[in-house]
Order: structure tokens, then sequence, then C-alpha cells
């Protein structure tokens, strides 16, 4: 028997409250795990986990499809809440601020309607849920390995965004977001007295002058319709006002889409550091380490989500962005099966909800996730019938 408008809403509401109140950080969501589970076995779904990596539950309907998979991230964030609500977080200094919270929810609403509707519905739904999003190596990758899209056809995910007014649907017919990798620098001079320059070599100028510089590397190695992104975001350097400083470190983030931008600079970020350190006599390190890959969607699959969206929401509702340069674990699954990544727009100024994500006043517009359950499962629908070329 179908559940209710207002019974679903209100039970998705209530659990994406639950989830905000009681956050938990990456690799440590024990907790939630627990939650979700008895959720699950009490819509009578059996559950696996998979180590580091989340649980799963499979719901195999009753008519022949496809098997598709669909994942809600978990984990929060260490950021200290300041929203004025009667469900913030418990957990000082951890907070639900990136809308993980409502993928939860909105995942376990789409479980409640497929249940019910399992007579109807086609294929298998594979109901992830995955830990670590936020911390790579992320969650993916051992849900990966432990076998989660063994036999899976699709895999899709939908992703709160608060700059997206509530009621759209921001689509990416093929790059969604970007390579996301780090790096760490140690700059190694010789120190001593600020009155004698001559008599160093300055760790800290030598990183002013690398920090400039970079940025050069986008600007005239990466052609200009390419998108590369090099940021410093700390630099640590120095003892005291008339010390000249023997070591410095700095990290940064890079930001790409294709493979040949990436390789080009890392390798310009390297040769810059050698002949900058070489040129004042100082030695260095260099650590870069490549994050989540980029998200690339499959055409066929996003535009089947617009389709679904359209038929939830109405017309008009499709929005085709340009491609976030943020980072995504989701991407590990798209190299392994076609699927897609999209947001669900959740802002809304005359709520006054319009933090954007990571913000200690984040918040979402409750109103809008039982549509984006409904989103979710008439996706699902489409794929699990769609014919295999």
């Amino acid at each position: 028997m179908e559940i209710s408008d207002k019974e679903l809403n209100d039970y998705i509401i209530s659990r994406r409250r639950y989830f905000h109140e009681n956050p938990e950080l990456s690799f440590q969501e024990s907790s939630t795990l627990a939650y979700l589970k008895k959720e699950l076995e009490s819509m009578g779904l059996n559950v696996t986990e998979i180590p580091k990596g989340g649980i799963f539950a499979d719901l195999v309907c009753d008519r022949p499809g496809n098997s598709v998979a669909v994942r809600a991230d978990i984990d929060a964030l260490p950021v200290t809440e300041e929203n004025d609500l009667p469900y913030v977080s418990k957990n000082r200094g951890v907070m639900h601020a990136c809308g993980h919270d409502a993928h939860m929810a909105m995942l376990l609403g789409v479980v409640r309607m497929a249940v019910a509707r399992k007579n109807d519905l086609r294929g298998k739904i594979r109901f992830m849920f995955q830990r670590a999003e936020e911390r790579p190596p992320g969650g993916a990758v051992s849900l990966i390995s432990g076998g989660v899209l063994n036999g899976m056809d699709f895999v899709i995910g939908q992703h709160v965004m608060s700059t997206i007014p509530a009621g759209k649907v921001a689509l990416f017919p093929r790059e969604a977001m970007a390579n996301a990798d780090e790096f760490t620098i140690r700059i190694h001079g010789k120190g001593g007295h600020g009155s004698a320059p001559h008599e160093t070599v300055d760790a800290l100028m030598i990183s002013a002058l690398y920090i400039a510089e970079a940025q050069t590397i986008v600007s005239r190695m990466i052609d200009p319709q390419e998108a590369g992104v090099v940021t410093f975001g700390t630099i640590n350097s120095g003892y005291r006002y008339n010390i000249i400083a023997a070591h410095s470190e700095m990290t940064g983030t890079v930001r790409t889409f294709s493979e040949g931008v990436r390789k080009t600079i890392r390798v310009g970020l390297e040769n810059l550091l050698s002949r900058i350190c070489e040129a004042y006599g100082a030695t260095y390190e260099f650590h870069y380490d490549e994050g989540y890959p980029a998200v690339l969607n499959s055409p066929q699959v996003t535009d089947i989500i617009g389709k679904a969206a359209e038929e939830i929401l109405g017309k008009s509702v499709l929005l085709y962005p340009k491609p976030s340069m943020g980072g995504e674990d989701f991407a590990y699954y798209l190299q392994k099966i076609p699927g897609a990544f999209y947001f669900l727009g959740v802002g809304n100024q005359e709520k006054g909800i319009s933090s954007p994500q990571h913000s200690p006043t984040y918040n979402v517009d409750e109103d809008t996730l039982l549509n984006g359950s409904r989103i979710l499962l008439r996706a699902v629908e489409k794929l699990a019938s769609l014919q295999k070329q």
C-alpha cells in the first residue's frame, strides 16, 4: 500500500532533522550507520556493510528490468553551527553543512516509496549510503572494491545546492565537477638577521615569488578554452619580525577537468619551484596528491534525469550551469558504469535560506525534499525500463 504524501513528507523531514541534530565526521559515522541500518531493516530490506565504505540494501522488484544504484553520502563537516533552529547540531564543532542529512532522508524516502510499489517497479534498486565523501580517499573506493556496483547497470546521485532556487534542478550533460588535487610544498633556505639579508637564503621571499609566478602556469601554459585553477590556501613561514625565515611551507589545491591539463599544471608547478629555488640557493620538497577525479556524466542518463524532473516539477525547471570546480568522489562510480550526478535546488531567499555549502548558517528548504525523493524514484523507473543498446 502506497504511503500518503503527507506521511512521506513528514517522514523525510523528521529523518533529515534527526541526522542534522546528530552529525558525525568522515569515517566516524557509526551511529548514523546504525540508525540507517535500523530504518532499512524496518522496511524489510537486508543490509550489507562494507568497512570504510558504508552500507547498501537491495530491492528486487516484481517486474524485469535494469539494475540501478542510488547513492547518498552520510558524513558531516568540522563546522560549528550558527543557525537558530530547534534541531541544531548536538555535536558542537560538527555540522551537516553540505546537505548530506537531506541526502540520507531523501533516499530513505525513495526506499519507502519503492517498497510500497515493489509490484509495479522493474529490475533491482540498490540503495547506497556512503561514508566520508568530505574526506579523501572517501568511501566510494571502498564500496566499489567491496562489490557495490557488481551487477549494476546505472548509478545516479543527487546533491542539494543552496545557491540554486528551490523548484529548480541543475544538470550537467558531461562534466559536472572537477579533478580535485592537493599539494604541499616546503622550501628550505638559510635563516639570519633581518638586517643582513645577504648572509641568508630567504625562504619566505622565495615563497612569495613562487606563489605569484605559479599563476602564470594557468594563464600562459593552459589553453584559454580549458579550465584550470591553482589556489594556495596556506603559507607558514618565519619566526619574528626581524628574523629572515629559513623555512616555508605552502599548501594548495589544483582543479581541472582534462587529464592533460592536470598533468601540465602538476609538472609546471614542480619545474617552476625547481628553477626559483635553484636561482636563490634554496632546496625544496614537493608533494602532490591526486584527489577525486572529475565527475563525468553520461549524457543519456542526464537526459533521463531531466525528463524525470520535468514530470515531477513541471516544465522550465531545468538549469544547465557551467560545471563546478568542486570535487566529488561520486566520480569513481562513473568510471565504472554509466550514470549521472545532478543538483537539486534547495535555496529560498524568502525563507532566508541562502547560505552557501559549508557555511555555519547553511540550511535547506525542507519543502523541496519530497520532490527530491520523487525525482530520484522516477529516474530509477526510467532507467530500469531503458532498452540496453
